[in-house]
């Protein structure tokens, strides 16, 4: 026997309208949440729009996800660079210990050593940006299943066939940028590991009251720091955080402005399920 809802609880159309006003406003979980109870409630008219406004509410959020990551090109560059550096340090090094002139040694030292700050600094950029695309791509997996979801129900919303192609396309793209940013997590990591190694064969050798300042106890801190250096440590913070915000707004915008964004859709009162003509001099988004 099915339960009848309660007196107070809002319509349907209510909860739907309420959504696409909260997409207008960019309050993405809200919309989410109201519209999946839409979806929940099984009213076959509202199963399209609500599909169609939940696939934009999940594009945003995967465009939110991309704004707090690091950018996947210039970090991708930027491990590469240091990598390269790595390479060079580990070379440097070897030369150094291949003869007993102190002086190189400490020199091969100091500058291994700033090349590996360097490096932990680029791959924990490396991480957060894998961690930030990775979100991007479940909102946007889940976006093109709604999308796809709304146009199979109403073969008639072109809208909704496009949205799912357009994702389609963005999702390849984001794909590659993963591909490219687990690669950097993999040679550089190894010449990571060598470059620790040939520091620490060089500490061996050189005399306790020749270390540089700092040294003693620098592996001990790399150990504690798995993930890389902890906020505030003398990595060259000013520099990381040029990495933070590479998204600007107007690129934010134009990945948006990709989409016929119909998130005002609203059903007149009449019950007609199908929205308006829209002007098509009206901003997209």
């Amino acid at each position: 026997m099915l339960s009848a809802r309660g007196a107070d609880a809002p319509s349907t159309r209510d909860l739907f309208n309420a959504a696409a006003r909260h997409l207008q406003t960019n309050q993405l979980r809200e919309a989410e949440a109201q519209l999946e109870m839409v979806l929940q409630r099984q009213e076959a008219r509202w199963q399209p729009p609500a599909l169609y406004n939940l696939g934009h509410v999940r594009f945003a959020q995967g465009v939110e996800a991309l704004k707090k990551s690091p950018d996947a090109g210039r970090t991708t560059a930027r491990a590469r660079e240091a990598a390269g550096r790595g390479q060079s340090a580990i070379q440097q090094a070897d030369a150094a210990l291949a003869g007993n002139n102190l002086e190189r040694m400490i020199d091969a030292y100091q500058q291994g050593r700033a090349v590996r700050r360097e490096m932990r600094a680029a791959e924990k950029a490396v991480r957060q940006a894998l961690e930030a695309h990775a979100a991007t791509l479940l909102r946007w997996q889940r976006a093109l299943g709604d999308f796809s979801g709304a146009a199979e129900l109403n073969p008639a919303d072109t809208n909704a066939t496009h949205n799912a192609e357009v994702v389609k396309q963005h999702l390849a793209k984001l794909v590659d940028q993963i591909r490219q940013l687990q690669q950097m997590l993999g040679g550089p990591g190894q010449t990571g590991q060598e470059l620790k190694e040939k520091l620490a064969a060089l500490k061996g050798r050189i005399p306790a009251e020749n270390m540089p300042p700092g040294a003693a106890g620098e592996e001990e801190e790399e150990e504690e720091e798995p993930g890389g250096p902890r906020p505030g440590h003398e990595e060259g913070p000013g520099r990381e955080g040029e990495e933070q915000l590479p998204m600007s707004r107007d690129d934010a915008g134009r990945l948006l402005d990709s989409f016929r964004l119909d998130s005002d859709r609203r059903l007149p009162m009449g019950g007609d399920q199908e929205s308006k003509p829209r002007d098509r001099n009206r901003p997209t988004w």
